[in-house]
């Protein structure tokens, strides 16, 4: 049976919420019981001798390592010989997604940066690669402090931007490490391994996932799966995935303005109220007074960029079933280029036009498939699409199932059109799928 596992404090720093990145140092001299951390981390360890069993991987600890580690990953330290000395860097990486979004990457794209650093968990480095590491640590130490210090922090100018700057400089370090081949190469680990549940459910939490889902990804039965998460968590499916979720929602409150409706869309609530609900639940105050106490967003973008963001959001939710509307129509009516109208768009949105376009749509279908007894036709052609076949991919792509599936699910599959719906599709003359 599996030993449950202990969950990690919620926040980056204990003495600010908000707070984009901490450091310690942290001494370890005795086997640990499986750890859980909501926040992604790095593990600079510079002493000792031991093991690390990451998502049922193990891996041999030694000086001058790097250990990467994802959000809600299980890892422990089962077998310590000697005392480990190591440099914990916690770091909200959906901070740092949003950053490197803006970042001219030519070699690779921001994602694959994370996507490398996060499936490839653990390097040992050759002596020049622990120089450069130790000159960002200490970089980070001199504008942090250190988190169990009770001493007055740092008040260094510009102090985040120079935080943000060096935990995406460690990242890309560990990238180049990796690419280059330059110390010991630790391959990644398997993906669909059991161990590694919570961190696949993490990285889907905002689609409608369901016990059967995750129990399929993994090749194990809904009761087998329902056990391995609460030996591992102490707690349910639902209420695991509810808590990531609210963990997600807490870096939107704090990095953006979206409203609590687009929020809850984007992280897989059903509306603000159930977004809401939950957050007080968990949290202890509504989602509007976290924003408004953490709340960083207003330092990202102009007041005059943030304006035109919302009025492109509105009017793509406004106008999303209008035929033939493009990015560049859109553009040129706010006076804005295109690649201006997607950065910001990417930035409210985490969509750019056209995913931001496609997930209303879909959206908007599905309303229409639950509420409605119109053929699936009619609907495509209701919300925007000009032929079926596009709405069907973009339907797929975004609900891993087809509208008729969609429609079996979450409504009655003996009801009957009504003559109304018949009707009117008779009359557009298109044929039914």
């Amino acid at each position: 049976m599996s030993e449950q596992a202990v969950f990690l404090e919620d926040w980056i720093s204990e003495i600010d919420p908000g707070s984009i990145c901490s450091l310690d140092y942290v001494s370890l001299d005795h086997p640990t019981r499986p750890l859980i951390n909501k926040s992604a981390r790095m593990l600079f360890i510079r002493q000792g001798k031991a093991k690390v069993l990451l998502d049922g991987v193990e891996y041999q600890i030694r000086p001058n390592m790097l250990v990467s580690i994802a959000p809600w990953s299980v890892f422990s330290f089962p077998d310590v010989e000697e005392t480990i000395q190591m440099e914990k860097i916690a770091y909200d990486i959906q901070y740092i997604n949003y950053t490197l979004k803006y970042m001219p990457l030519s070699d690779c794209e921001g994602s694959e940066l994370i996507q490398t650093v996060f499936t490839t968990p653990v390097i040992y480095l050759d002596e020049d690669q622990t120089k450069i590491v130790e000159d960002i640590t200490g970089l980070l130490r001199r504008e942090l402090g250190l988190e169990s210090a009770p001493l007055p922090r740092p008040g260094n100018p510009i102090g985040s931007f120079v935080v943000t700057l060096k935990v995406m400089e460690l990242m890309a370090c560990y990238y180049r490490f990796l690419i280059y081949f330059r110390g010991e190469y630790v391959p990644n680990r398997i993906r669909n391994n059991p161990d590694s549940i919570l961190s696949y459910i993490y990285a889907h939490s905002s689609e409608k996932l369901t016990l059967t889902k995750v129990a399929e990804v993994f090749f194990l039965s809904e009761s087998g799966l329902g056990k391995r998460i609460a030996e591992t968590t102490g707690t349910t499916f639902v209420k695991l995935l509810t808590s990531i979720r609210i963990d997600k929602v807490s870096d939107y409150l704090i990095y953006t303005q979206l409203t609590l409706d687009e929020i809850a869309k984007l992280v897989g609530f059903v509306d603000a109220s159930h977004l809401s609900k939950h957050f007080v639940d968990r949290v202890g105050i509504t989602p509007n007074r976290y924003r408004a106490i953490y709340g960083k967003a207003h330092s990202r973008v102009t007041r005059s960029e943030r304006e035109t963001a919302y009025k492109l959001t509105d009017y793509v939710y406004k106008n999303y079933m209008k035929e033939g509307l493009t990015a560049a129509i859109v553009s040129s009516e706010f006076g804005v280029s295109v690649q201006d109208l997607n950065r910001l768009l990417l930035y409210y949105a985490e969509k750019n036009f056209d995913g931001l376009l496609n997930y209303v749509r879909i959206n908007k279908a599905c309303d229409l498939l639950q509420s409605t007894d119109s053929f699936i036709t009619d609907i495509a052609y209701d919300v925007g699409y000009n032929n079926v076949k596009t709405f069907n991919l973009n339907f797929y792509k975004f609900k891993n199932m087809t509208p008729t599936q969609f429609r079996e699910f979450f409504t009655n599959p003996g009801r009957s059109m009504s003559g109304e719906a018949k009707e009117k599709s008779r009359k557009r003359g298109k044929k039914t799928v």
